[in-house]
């Protein structure tokens, strides 16, 4: 898979990028670790407001062969769309308040905070200053690669969000490594080829939830945001934590993780192989779910 893969799954911005492609590695290979020569590095922080999410559900049965089942199974696609329309602008409308109670909250400052300690962990990584956007599009990250001027690249791509119930707010760092390729004929290098793919994901949930997402909505904006904005530092502090865990993690290690008869764990709607529980004798856990995924609750009175 060539190009800068991450980047053009997330140009649209979905609630969570496509899976990683069988063919990029969840692991770093030592060859890589032993080139410590300088990687430009591409932070893409796409939005402006946390995000909401939800989940659309089922609205038809599956069909199989004929022209009238096609015609239903498009009808029922176009419903879908329209529920998606219906329930984005119901979400949006409900997550208001917390919109305006983080106004004045940096989230960027945050991202580029942890992602600068993360990534100068691992002294082999020696990262570049960052190049920052917005823009998702491959025509930024073309040139991002065109004018890297280093062999090897580093992307990290943040989404934050909201779970559909409103109940975590969840932060998620897709990072990528990827090799840049000697230009030919004087024409310039506008593609990278992605070897390493991960993605870390931090959750934290609220001590009291509530089956009303407008009630779950206010405990998150009230007092200027408070425990939203506690939430996002928490969830941002275990995503930097973890991200130079995910690039030491040898192929040893995450197979164990998937062994038959790992401990398993729930949390934050997710069932996965245990990694650890918290040593403070809180409820955090680190699992695996097709990527790190720790999950603490937020604290009473917080």
């Amino acid at each position: 898979m060539t190009g800068l893969c991450l980047a053009t799954l997330l140009a649209a911005f979905p609630a969570y990028a496509a899976p990683r492609p069988a063919d990029v590695s969840a692991t770093i290979a030592e060859r890589d670790r032993a080139d410590t020569a300088p990687r430009a590095v591409l932070l893409l922080l796409a939005q402006e407001d946390i995000e909401t999410s939800f989940d659309v559900g089922r609205v038809a049965n599956d069909y199989s062969g004929g022209i009238l089942d096609g015609l239903i199974i498009r009808s029922m696609d176009k419903k879908k769309e329209v529920m998606s329309a219906n329930l984005r602008e119901k979400a949006f409308i409900t997550v208001r308040p917390l919109h305006i109670a983080l106004a004045s909250f940096d989230v960027d400052a945050l991202a580029f905070a942890t992602t600068q300690a993360a990534l100068t962990t691992p002294g082999w990584l020696n990262p570049l200053p960052f190049t920052v956007t917005r823009d998702a599009s491959p025509a930024v990250h073309s040139a991002f690669v065109a004018g890297a001027g280093t062999p090897q690249l580093a992307l990290v791509a943040y989404r934050y969000d909201l779970s559909p119930d409103f109940t975590q707010i969840r932060v998620t760092a897709d990072i990528a490594l990827a090799r840049r390729p000697a230009a030919k004929g004087g024409k310039p290098v506008t593609v990278a080829t992605d070897y390493y793919r991960q993605r870390i994901t931090g959750i934290v949930q609220l001590a009291k939830r509530s089956y009303e997402p407008r009630d779950n909505v206010a405990s998150w904006a009230a007092d200027d945001g408070k425990r939203a904005r506690a939430a996002l530092t928490a969830a941002f502090a275990e995503t930097g934590r973890l991200i130079p865990y995910a690039l030491g993690l040898a192929p040893a290690e995450i197979a164990n993780f998937t062994a038959r008869n790992r401990e398993k764990a729930f949390a934050a709607g997710l069932y996965g192989p245990l990694i650890e529980r918290a040593a403070d004798g809180s409820d955090a856990v680190l699992i695996w779910s097709d990527g790190l995924v720790h999950v603490r609750t937020l604290p009473e009175g917080s």
